[in-house]
């Protein structure tokens, strides 16, 4: 934790594996993350769902675990991606719940759907049932990631998959009716990638993490795009998005039209996002699972003693088909000193953490102490947020596609930002 480059605003749990965020909710005045976590050290395996919490997207505590495996149980192999609501008891009360995908350590690319029941205060599990196990009907190369949404007063669930047709795989939303939570019904594809719209957009052969919510008149469908390793090597490459028209059809099902996408976040070191419903707020919350860079070995991550964080909650907007990420106001509560620019210029010293808002194009580069110089990204467009904390950068242009990126500053290095720079914070816990 004491690595100049480990994100303290962004990451609570001080080691251990992290990835996709999952479970988040608003109840009872305080946000509620969860993430997929492995809290003995920085390796993808015995996956349980790490748990952080904050009454203002800014202050965040650990929390005890949420879901974790259960021996000889469906999620024995480990609790992967899914969502978080806040569901009706009989008797009218608030009935927090986490629905999630359980792998069984065997075929962890055929999950169930599991409904984790918590207590009031979300501090552990109560009771947890599988409410959809893999549908039978398809020859599946994989199917995983639940996702709740209301249409019209009614209650649906999706999930990605892939489906086999002969020697290709056709990425596909499975759509179930949820109305009960505890017992999903499968009602066939809500798309799949043989819809010409989806094929140029989010090519995949799964589409992972899907995520369908309503931005002003349009319904965005966000998938991360999953392909066989043999296909692109790394398997996982980036999230993407639909923009379309969700109705119910005359059979009483939802019909999801897309018309146009593009990318949630032009990378290189981000994926499966997960949206949010913020009704208090009028808004959608999302945040994505930033890795840690390719180029970082695992015995550097080894010896670092963990992996992984979330971004910055974003909010989502669209500027025209545009699927565009701002800054919530509740972050402002993180500027400290404000920081000034000379003839264009900003240098920020480690431990790297600024906020710096830009009219137009700017360069970051990464300055090592013996000399040596890293570009970090270039924003070529107009006015941007960024968000500097230690190791991620995190770019938010007014009316662009964000940009996440990983870096490993050193004692003596120093960050530089070159451009139309407007104002600029440094950036510290309240």
């Amino acid at each position: 934790m004491t690595a100049l480059h480990f994100p303290a605003l962004h990451r609570v749990h001080p080691r251990g594996w992290l990835n996709d965020p999952n479970g988040i909710l608003h109840h009872d005045g305080r946000w509620q993350v969860y993430f997929q976590h492995h809290p003995e050290e920085p390796r993808h395996r015995d996956i349980l769902w790490g748990h952080m919490s904050s009454p203002d997207l800014v202050r965040w505590r650990e929390e005890p675990h949420g879901p974790v495996p259960r021996p000889g149980e469906a999620d024995r192999g480990g609790c992967w991606s899914g969502v978080g609501l806040v569901d009706t008891a009989e008797d009218g009360t608030a009935l927090p719940t986490l629905v999630y995908s359980g792998v069984d350590g065997v075929r962890n690319d055929l999950s169930q759907v599991v409904v984790a029941r918590t207590d009031a205060q979300l501090q552990g599990v109560t009771r947890s049932v599988v409410a959809a196990p893999v549908p039978e009907e398809l020859d599946l190369e994989g199917v995983r990631d639940p996702f709740v949404l209301t249409l019209d007063g009614r209650r649906w669930a999706i999930q990605g998959a892939g489906i086999r047709e002969g020697e290709a795989v056709v990425p596909a939303i499975l759509l179930y009716d949820a109305t009960d939570l505890e017992h999903w019904e499968y009602r066939g594809t809500l798309l799949t990638g043989h819809d010409p719209v989806a094929a140029e957009h989010v090519p995949a052969e799964i589409w992972e993490c899907p995520q369908l919510v309503r931005l002003g008149d349009e319904w965005a469908l966000l998938v991360a795009l999953w392909y066989r390793s043999e296909r692109v090597p790394g398997s996982i490459t980036e999230s993407a998005y639909l923009l379309g028209s969700l109705t119910t059809g005359e059979d009483g099902l939802p019909r999801f039209a897309p018309r146009t996408g593009g990318s949630v976040d032009t990378g290189p070191d981000f994926y499966a996002p997960q949206a949010v419903v913020d009704a208090e707020g009028d808004r959608v919350l999302l945040w994505g699972w930033s890795w840690e860079h390719a180029g970082r070995t695992q015995e550097q991550t080894d010896a670092q003693g963990w992996a992984g964080c979330l971004t910055f909650p974003r909010e989502l907007g669209l500027d025209g088909d545009l699927l565009v990420s701002s800054a919530p106001a509740e972050l402002t509560a993180l500027r400290g000193a404000e920081l000034t620019a000379q003839e264009g210029a900003l240098e920020v010293a480690a431990p790297l953490r600024a906020e710096v808002r830009t009219a137009g194009p700017v360069a970051v580069t990464l300055h090592r102490a013996g000399g040596a110089e890293e570009t970090l990204l270039e924003h070529t467009g107009g006015p941007a947020t960024l968000l500097l904390d230690a190791g991620i950068l995190e770019l938010l242009p007014t009316s662009g596609t964000p940009s996440t990126v990983r870096l490993y500053p050193e004692e003596g290095d120093a960050v530089r930002f070159h451009g139309e720079i407007e104002q600029a914070w440094e950036l510290r816990l309240p």
